[in-house]
């Protein structure tokens, strides 16, 4: 979506309000069928949403406003596929009227030879500033900027459907999520719809993501969270999301749910493993969730999350599967 000359990556719809402009990662229509918490809370979460345009002049601000969380809500800076420097390498949004100032780095022409030599997927004249997956609201912007175009950005795109473990929860920086990093491994694009505590395999939700002509191969992480819902209920779902997907000629990667530490979860979670790879093992690219993750040691206090190390042992588990 280009909006204010400006890419709203991951942006389905944008929705004026008192705070600015709030930013859903999937459209209305879609949102109407899905669980309440996805449709009225985390598909509005900015996970994965990064503001994406080329600087003009000498700087541009832009304006954000955050919601009030535990956590501090930050914004990461890119140029292209380059992580800014100590002066640009991240801003703190706060939960009123934030400027957030970008330079145009004075050594850009060197920023340019790198990308080329390294054979980098974005250009480096390509602000990239990668919200937190809080609820960001976009105020405006300053300064003369344009959006950039498709010769700017990586030629694939990989889109990541599943639960907060997808969307981010304890990755600490958007940066550290798993599709982010994946994608930097593959030297792609990414879009990430995990929805945190709302991935709850909606027919609507699989149907949106194969209508979607944005993504050359995805990967979707089913279960978690779903472990209470009824068996017969979550068969049904499992069977019908696999079924709409399997339609689909693009590469879908599927797994079940990755390993958790929780010992009052690990029958249901035993049992829910069983199913996804039922269905999903006959109609997808199945890989079962324990061979992403499985090191108690990688789980964080919570029992369920993986930390960041966990992050990355999911990252490089993913990347030898999809260069096969």
């Amino acid at each position: 979506m280009i909006f204010d000359n400006i890419m709203f990556h991951n942006v389905a719809e944008l929705e004026e309000s008192d705070k600015g402009y709030k930013m859903w990662r999937v459209p209305q229509e879609v949102r109407e069928h899905l669980n309440d918490t996805a449709k009225n809370s985390t598909s509005g979460c900015a996970t994965g949403v990064e503001l994406r345009f080329k600087i003009k002049g000498d700087s541009a601000t832009l304006l954000l406003m955050a919601d009030k969380a535990e956590e501090a809500s930050v914004a990461y800076i890119y140029y292209g596929s380059i992580q800014g420097g100590w002066e640009n390498s991240s801003r703190i949004i706060f939960n009123q009227n934030t400027r957030i100032t970008i330079q145009k780095p004075h050594n850009m022409d060197f920023l340019k030879q790198l990308s080329n030599t390294e054979n980098l997927p974005f250009n480096p004249e390509v602000v990239r500033v990668v919200l937190p997956y809080g609820h960001i609201y976009y105020v405006g912007v300053e300064g003369e900027v344009e959006p950039p175009t498709k010769e700017d950005l990586p030629t694939k795109t990989y889109l990541a459907y599943g639960s907060s473990i997808t969307h981010g929860s304890l990755a600490l920086a958007a940066p550290y999520t798993y599709p982010f990093r994946l994608s930097q491994k593959l030297g792609c694009d990414y879009i990430n719809l995990g929805m945190a505590g709302s991935a709850h395999m909606e027919k609507a939700m699989a149907e949106y993501i194969i209508s979607r002509k944005d993504w050359d191969f995805a990967t979707v992480e089913m279960g978690i969270n779903m472990l209470d819902m009824d068996v017969e209920l979550f068969d049904k779902r499992i069977d019908e999301f696999t079924e709409i997907l399997a339609k689909e000629n693009r590469p879908i990667y599927a797994t079940s749910i990755y390993g958790f530490s929780a010992p009052n979860m690990q029958d249901a979670g035993k049992k829910r493993r069983k199913i996804v790879e039922k269905y999903a093992n006959e109609r997808l690219n199945f890989v079962d969730g324990l061979e992403f993750l499985n090191h108690s040691s990688y789980i964080s206090q919570d029992m369920v999350h993986p930390s960041i190390e966990g992050m990355e042992e999911i990252v490089k588990n993913w990347y030898s599967i999809l260069i096969r």
